[in-house]
C-alpha cells in the first residue's frame, strides 16, 4: 500500500485506466512464463499460480464485500473466530492453503473471470461512491477508492515486480 492517501483517484476514468494499465503489465509478465515456471514453488515462496489465485481471491473478496454487501469474514470464507484475530498475512496463508492444489487452468480461468467481474462492477461507480468511507478488511474504514486501489493496481504491481525480480534473480 504505497500510494499517498491524498492521491487515490476518485475519478472513475482515472481509476479504471490505472487498473487497466497495471493489469495489462501484470498479464504481460505472466504471458512470458511457461507452465513449469508458473507452477514451480521455490523454497518459502508462492508459485506464480499461487499469486494468480491470491489476486483472484482478493478481487472476489472486494466484489462480494463492497458490491454485494457481504461481511468480510463471510466474503473471505474465514471463520469468525479466525477473522477476529487474524492478520492479513494469516488470512493470506488460509487462502493459499485453500487454493494450493487447484489446477493451473482452473486458477487462470478464475483469475481472468474474476477480474472481468470486478471491472464490470467498477464501471457502475461514480465519484461520489468512490469517495464514500466504508469498512472492508480490518477495523479501519476508508474511502472505497482506497480499498479498490489496494486490491487492484497496487496489488498487481507489487506481485508483478516480485515475479520480475524472481525471473531475473
Amino acid at each position: 500500500m504505497t500510494e499517498n492517501p491524498e492521491t487515490f483517484p476518485t475519478d472513475p476514468d482515472i481509476l479504471h485506466a490505472r487498473i487497466h494499465n497495471e493489469w495489462e503489465a501484470f498479464a504481460a509478465v505472466i504471458a512470458t512464463l511457461d507452465e513449469p515456471h508458473i507452477v514451480r514453488r521455490d523454497e518459502g515462496e508462492w508459485s506464480v499460480k499461487d499469486i494468480l489465485a491470491h489476486i483472484a481471491a482478493w478481487e472476489k473478496f472486494l466484489i462480494v464485500n463492497q458490491f454485494l454487501d457481504i461481511p468480510a469474514m463471510e466474503a473471505l470464507g474465514v471463520p469468525p473466530e479466525v477473522m477476529e484475530r487474524a492478520s492479513e498475512d494469516e488470512v493470506n496463508a488460509i487462502l493459499f492453503e485453500r487454493h494450493r492444489d487447484r489446477t493451473l487452468v482452473d486458477v487462470q480461468t478464475e483469475w481472468y473471470e474474476t477480474h472481468r467481474w470486478l471491472m464490470s462492477e467498477l464501471a457502475k461507480l461514480d465519484e461520489e461512491r468512490l469517495k464514500q468511507v466504508t469498512p472492508c478488511f480490518g477495523p479501519e474504514s476508508r474511502p472505497l477508492a482506497q480499498w479498490i486501489v489496494f486490491n487492484t493496481y497496487e496489488h498487481y504491481s507489487d506481485h508483478r515486480r516480485a515475479i520480475e525480480k524472481r525471473r531475473v534473480g
